[in-house]
C-alpha cells in the first residue's frame, strides 16, 4: 500500500506505474542487438516514472508476489535500469529504461557486418540529437571522427568506438553496437546538471 511498484508482463509487455498515473508519455519498447560483452539482444521498456527504478525483493520461498525481478534474472543472460530519455515522439522526456539481455547465437549474422565510421559518426549524432542534445558533425578525409563533449570524447575509429569511463579506464564498442554507444552517451549526458551539446569534428 502506498509503495510505488512497477509491474513487468513479459508477454505483453505492459507497464504499470503509480508513480506515472497520467503518464508525460506513452511507454516506449526498444529492441536491438550488441556484440559485448557478448551477443546478445537487448529489450528495453522506457516510461517517465524516473525515481522508481526497479530493485530484486526479499521475497520468501511461499510468497506470492515480489518474485518478477526475479524470475526475469533467471531467464535472461543480464538486466538492468538506469535514467535515460525517451526515443519515440517529439520531445524528448526524461525518464528511466528497464531492460534484458537474451544471448545470440555464436553464428549471428550481425557479428559479420561491416560499418563506415563514418555513417557510425553520422548515427550517432542523430540519435544524440533526438534525444535532446543539439550537435554538428565534420569528419576527415581518413574517415576518422571524434564526439567531443565536456569532460568526454568518443573517439569512431574505421573499426570501434572509444571514450574515456574514468582515471586510466577506456571502453571499446564496435561500430555495429551503434545503439549501446548512443544509450552509454546519453546517459552520461542527460547525468550532467548543465546544458551541453556534442560535437563531431576531425
Amino acid at each position: 500500500m502506498g509503495e510505488n511498484r512497477i509491474k513487468i508482463d513479459l508477454a505483453t509487455w505492459c507497464v504499470y506505474s503509480p508513480v506515472c498515473i497520467r503518464p508525460c508519455t506513452a511507454p516506449e519498447l526498444w529492441v536491438w542487438a550488441r556484440t559485448v560483452p557478448a551477443p546478445q539482444l537487448v529489450v528495453s521498456v522506457f516510461d517517465c516514472a524516473r525515481t522508481s527504478l526497479p530493485r530484486t525483493s526479499e521475497a520468501g520461498l511461499l510468497c506470492e508476489r515480489g518474485k518478477g525481478l526475479e524470475l526475469v534474472r533467471e531467464v535472461t543472460a543480464d538486466w538492468g535500469g538506469a535514467p535515460t530519455r525517451s526515443r519515440v515522439g517529439t520531445g524528448a522526456v526524461p525518464g528511466k529504461a528497464v531492460w534484458f539481455a537474451l544471448p545470440l547465437p555464436r553464428n549471428w549474422p550481425g557479428l559479420g557486418y561491416k560499418v563506415h565510421p563514418g555513417t557510425a559518426a553520422q548515427c550517432l549524432l542523430l540519435n544524440v540529437t533526438r534525444r535532446g542534445f543539439e550537435g554538428t558533425r565534420s569528419t576527415g578525409a581518413d574517415g576518422i571522427s571524434v564526439v567531443m563533449l565536456p569532460g568526454l570524447n568518443v573517439w569512431v575509429h574505421p573499426e570501434h568506438f572509444c571514450w574515456r569511463s574514468g582515471p586510466r579506464r577506456y571502453l571499446r564498442r564496435p561500430l555495429i553496437d551503434l545503439q549501446e554507444t548512443t544509450e552509454h552517451v546519453v546517459r552520461y549526458l542527460d547525468s550532467l546538471d548543465a546544458p551541453h551539446s556534442i560535437m563531431l569534428v576531425e
